[in-house]
């Protein structure tokens, strides 16, 4: 069975990883954005969008930004749906404004500057087209798996470990190995 995060960067992806890997589940968190481009490049040549990446049960953090160019997990996760229908899927998230500032401090203030770089906008207007797209894909994707037994919104503020375990179904997870990993001060 695999398992993807579907929710954005600083919505908790490193403690929700953590949590599978403690629980001795193959995980791949990100890979310096190798897991994005791989994904990417999987799907403009139509192989299974986890060629490569095979191995693994659990999926977080699908992205890669630079000051070129941005490739995300957001337009693939329903084709990973089609492509492994037995797949669970975990929206993570936080309130929006929160995500925003997190966004903001990542690597001091570089994260923001290749964004500005790739859409050649200012801060305001980064955060601004930020929290549309966070919003149009929480619509998306509520709206994709509404009444979905394979799909779990998780607030990374509010939810825990039991939550997870109650949803993966496996007896053998620990709900106390969810801990908050890289919290913004």
């Amino acid at each position: 069975m695999k398992v993807s995060q579907i929710g954005f960067n600083k919505c908790g992806t490193t403690s929700v990883n953590h949590f599978f890997l403690r629980n001795g589940y193959e995980s791949v968190h990100w890979d310096h954005g190798s897991l994005a481009l791989r994904l990417e490049d999987n799907y403009l040549h139509g192989k299974p969008l986890l060629s490569g990446y095979e191995n693994f049960d659990f999926y977080s953090e699908m992205e890669f930004v630079s000051s070129r160019c941005l490739y995300a997990f957001e337009k693939y996760y329903q084709e990973l749906d089609r492509q492994y229908p037995d797949s669970l899927f975990i929206l993570n998230a936080r309130p929006v404004e929160k995500w925003v500032e997190s966004r903001l401090n990542h690597g001091n203030g570089s994260y923001l500057h290749r964004f500005e770089k790739i859409y050649s906008y200012y801060r305001e207007t980064v955060i601004r087209r930020w929290k549309y797209g966070w919003h149009r894909h929480h619509s998306n994707v509520l709206q994709y798996f509404y009444g979905r037994k394979n799909f779990l919104l998780f607030d990374v503020e509010k939810d825990d470990g039991r939550k997870l375990k109650e949803f993966i179904g496996c007896s053998r997870l620990q709900a106390l190995f969810y801990k908050h990993a890289h919290k913004t001060a």
